[in-house]
């Protein structure tokens, strides 16, 4: 893969976590990364929103 292409992928999915964690821990406070690894069981996720989802269940468990 083109390391530039790799580079704007990856600033795209951390934005992307960083905004559906935000989201999660607005609508679920403190149980947010609870929320987000029950949300990781869904089937109806695509490829992209799991990644999305996992990525941002890494930065609610940590804080």
């Amino acid at each position: 893969m083109n390391p530039i292409r790799y580079l704007r992928r990856r600033k795209r999915l951390q934005h992307e976590a960083s905004e559906e964690a935000a989201y999660l821990r607005r609508r679920f406070g403190d149980t947010a990364h609870a929320a987000a690894l029950e949300k990781l069981q869904r089937r109806d996720l695509t490829r992209w929103g799991r990644q999305v989802v996992a990525e941002a269940a890494k930065r609610l468990e940590h804080g």
